[in-house]
């Protein structure tokens, strides 16, 4: 009977003790309905001369098995090289510790990023970044443990720190930039008591004496309109708030943007592209991961959803040029239909599957700076004088082939000049005549060509006219007014493959943003030729030249402060 009365007794302690601690904590909230991207306020107290860890987290759970992308759910479930396997543990994907003790759960520390080993490292060279390094969960006070909210256990806590500190971890499912080149904001602190990058806009007072505070802070800016967030105080669910749209949500893009600043830039990318002949795709790639901002949905990696959405351009700017050269029967088929065959070969079979595996955002946006460097430096030799020299001949050889099927039009020989005619086929090389010339097919070169430009050109998302007219012209030696419509064709044939493989790995492209980048760019492209008569072309390039090497130079991290 003792025995029960002392058990009993230490049931009814604890109940009272749990029963004071819920009475001493109380919060409100400045809020229940929040604007995305604006601060949100809790007020209330905790019993005196305890520390203040207010956690602010979205109550809809991800788990690595419910990841819509198949390569990152494969990857969070079952980790990489034997690392970072998560399997079904759920975590928020926005998760936010507000305290006065930051250093119970992070230290402020330098930290190295980039790699050296491997060819493919990215970025090739190390460099330094100040981050906030979460504490492993055995180095925090147990006591601290339950002030955490949601988080319990030591599996969950490992994830958050995977998806607040390596960049497939913050690309796939925190989704929010690093501030001052290190993680995404996970442990905060009032900004004037600690001023780091990671608590700008934060604000907190707590008064020990009596156990007041007041705690200022704002979420995710893209957060998505109905998002619920859930607030706990000291451990206990206090109140929740729900996500309002700011301005225009792209859903699948899973940002928010004005869809008249999607089109204008898509506008100048168009009028960029003619002036150019090519690069159209890299702009466009650089203008949704540094304007737009393109992030894709929880559980698929930001650069696995730019990429669909961006072949758009490259899929619609070819279709009138196309119409034109078919009209004018100036399409070479017996060299075009391999070549096509060989990129969408590559761009449905290859290119995506490979692409989503070890392309994510941060190698992407890496080797997107070396290809922008190569264009940049191709754009500044052609403005040189010797450059532009060529390219005028190669103009008036193209303007004396216009005018004479202008001129075999006119006297009704256009039929039979526009014939296509060739020896007997052969899957190495045949003589092929056209327009009164003479010349050499080799359809298993463009065949092989065509696969292997097809792979790179969907791996970044491309339409690969970079890659395409020099392979003609200088490997293959076919003159302009030819090469131009295969060069179509292969943009074309690039973008329908890698689309709908993309789309059927479900990778689906954001179809709004993407009909807006196709239309921006189509009308950019009916502009830009009466802008390129009135501005000096050396100018021109020298200026995009310009443009794309300061690409790079973000990209690669090598402008410290543009990371």
């Amino acid at each position: 009977m003792k025995r029960f009365s002392l058990l009993l007794g230490i049931v009814v302690s604890a109940l009272l003790l749990l029963s004071s601690s819920a009475m001493a904590t109380e919060a409100k909230l400045s809020a229940k309905n929040l604007k995305a991207g604006s601060p949100i306020t809790v007020e209330g107290s905790i019993s005196p001369g305890q520390d203040l860890f207010v956690v602010i987290s979205t109550e809809k759970m991800f788990k690595p098995t419910e990841a819509p992308g198949p390569k990152e759910r494969k990857r969070l479930t079952k980790g990489k090289n034997g690392k970072n396997a998560f399997g079904d543990t759920a975590i928020p994907p926005n998760y936010y510790v507000i305290t006065n003790v930051p250093q119970a759960l992070a230290t402020p520390e330098e930290d190295w990023k980039g790699q050296t080993k491997g060819i493919f490292a990215f970025p090739p060279f190390k460099y330094k970044v100040e981050v906030n390094k979460i504490k492993k969960w055995s180095a925090i006070d147990p006591a601290v443990r339950a002030m955490l909210g949601p988080i319990t256990t030591e599996a969950q806590w490992k994830f958050l720190i995977f998806t607040h500190e390596t960049k497939f971890g913050i690309n796939t499912v925190s989704k929010e930039k690093p501030l001052g080149g290190g993680n995404a904001r996970m442990i905060m602190t009032d900004y004037n008591k600690q001023p780091k990058a990671w608590n700008k806009g934060v604000k907190l007072s707590l008064d020990k004496n009596t156990g007041k505070f007041s705690v200022t802070m704002t979420p995710y800016k893209n957060l998505a309109p109905g998002t619920r967030m859930a607030v706990y105080v000291n451990g206990q669910k206090q109140n929740s708030f729900t996500i309002e749209k700011s301005t225009f949500f792209f859903k699948t893009g899973n940002v928010y943007m004005n869809p008249l600043i999607v089109f204008g830039g898509a506008f100048i990318i168009g009028v960029l592209f003619v002036i150019m002949g090519a690069a159209g795709g890299l702009f466009t790639a650089a203008f949704q991961i540094t304007v737009i901002g393109t992030k894709g949905p929880v559980g698929i990696n930001a650069g696995n959803t730019i990429k669909p959405t961006n072949l758009f351009l490259t899929l619609c700017s070819p279709i009138t040029g196309l119409m034109n050269y078919f009209k004018e029967k100036r399409f070479a088929y017996p060299v075009a239909i391999p070549f096509a065959i060989g990129i969408v070969t590559g761009a449905f079979f290859i290119g995506p599957p490979l692409s989503a595996k070890y392309l994510n955002l941060a190698a992407f946006k890496f080797y997107l700076g070396i290809i922008c460097l190569v264009i940049g430096i191709k754009l500044f030799t052609e403005s040189l004088p010797g450059s532009i020299e060529k390219k005028k001949a190669m103009k008036a050889i193209v303007q004396k082939f216009n005018a004479a099927v202008k001129e075999a039009k006119e006297s009704g020989k256009a039929m039979e000049m526009g014939k296509i005619e060739f020896d007997k086929f052969n899957f190495i090389s045949f003589d092929m005549r056209f327009w009164g010339e003479t010349f050499v097919a080799r359809p298993l070169m463009m065949l092989i060509g065509g696969i292997l430009m097809g792979i790179i050109a969907s791996s970044f998302g491309v339409g690969g006219g970079f890659m395409f007219m020099p392979f003609m012209t200088t490997l293959v030696g076919y003159p302009m007014y030819l090469a131009v419509p295969i060069a179509l064709a292969g943009t074309f044939a690039t973008s329908t493959g890698a689309i709908a493989k993309y789309a059927l790995m479900g990778y689906q492209p954001d179809w709004l943003m993407a009909a807006l980048i196709a239309a921006g760019a189509m009308c950019g492209g009916m502009v830009g030729p009466k802008i390129q008569k009135k501005l000096p072309e050396i100018f021109l390039k020298r200026m995009l030249a310009l443009a794309l090497i300061i690409v790079f130079m973000k990209y690669t991290s090598l402008l410290p402060f543009m990371r």
